[in-house]
């Protein structure tokens, strides 16, 4: 749906998703590595603009594109959605391949859940085999609710998923541990910055 919010912390900003964010969605999802653990999509732009249209009309789905906030460097996505009786899911997060994104998105994206739209419960599913990125969310301290069976219907078929629940009781643990993560990362983030202006 189209919405307003922006957020930003550790040198990352969300901001809502705009239809000539179209081509480098495409190109984020077509990755080799991301393509394996994300619902295929079309090639063409112009489908997934279609897609984003369809989007802005939809109730209840906020979707994010995650930049570098001092140069808005596309840097991947993340989302919000299915929000219902103050639960809401939340996924579409890919980032582009060495990106530093992932803790400050994770906070952001938490922190828009519990504080901004404030929900009472969030939840992800990840791709069973996707060890990465079960690593992060059990590194951060975030509950494993169960397995999800056939929850994704992928390239080769349905593949199970793993739960990841976090209540607004539990945010403000979370919130501390991600926060130390982006701050890490943010420092390199700078330097790789300061290191591009000097070239």
């Amino acid at each position: 749906m189209r919405h307003d919010i922006t957020d930003s912390a550790a040198g990352i900003t969300l901001r809502p998703v705009r239809l000539e964010d179209a081509a480098d969605i495409v190109v984020l999802r077509s990755g080799p590595v991301q393509a394996r653990f994300v619902h295929s999509i079309s090639p063409l732009v112009e489908d997934q603009e279609r897609w984003l249209t369809r989007y802005f009309e939809r109730a209840g789905d906020y979707y994010f594109v995650v930049e570098r906030s001092h140069d808005q460097r596309f840097e991947g996505t993340v989302g919000l959605y299915d929000l219902a009786d103050g639960r809401a899911e939340w996924g579409r997060w890919v980032l582009i391949p060495g990106s530093l994104a992932a803790p400050a998105s994770a906070l952001l994206v938490y922190r828009i859940a519990f504080e901004t739209l404030q929900l009472s419960e969030v939840y992800c599913r990840t791709v069973a085999e996707n060890k990465a990125v079960l690593s992060f969310h059990d590194a951060c301290g975030v509950r494993r609710a169960g397995v999800v069976r056939d929850a994704f219907a992928l390239r080769d078929g349905p593949v199970d998923a793993i739960e990841h629940q976090v209540l607004a009781a539990e945010w403000p643990d979370v919130r501390a541990g991600l926060a130390l993560q982006a701050d890490r990362a943010s420092r390199l983030i700078t330097r790789d910055a300061g290191e591009r202006a000097e070239c």
